[in-house]
């Protein structure tokens, strides 16, 4: 099992009576939003990463490599889903 790391994140009034409406509404928590929020774009966190990673301080490299990891990541789960 993975160990995990506790976040808080400080919200405005105004984001914090939306996602109030919102749990009201769905009974989805703001912390189950946001969790599900980051678990769908972790691969884009992931390639930003490996493209910061790999482009060893070129900037003009980044988003060149950012997109080939992206569409690395977006290949890898169509297979995932079609297995």
């Amino acid at each position: 099992m993975s160990e995990k790391t506790e976040l808080t994140i400080s919200l405005n009034a105004d984001t914090a009576r939306l996602f109030a409406e919102y749990e009201a509404f769905t009974r989805v928590t703001p912390e189950h939003y946001v969790q599900q929020l980051i678990e769908k774009t972790l691969p884009t966190l992931e390639a930003m990463v490996g493209a910061l990673r790999d482009a060893n301080g070129d900037e003009e490299a980044v988003m060149e490599l950012f997109g080939k990891k992206m569409a690395e990541s977006l290949l890898k789960q169509k297979q995932a889903q079609t297995n």
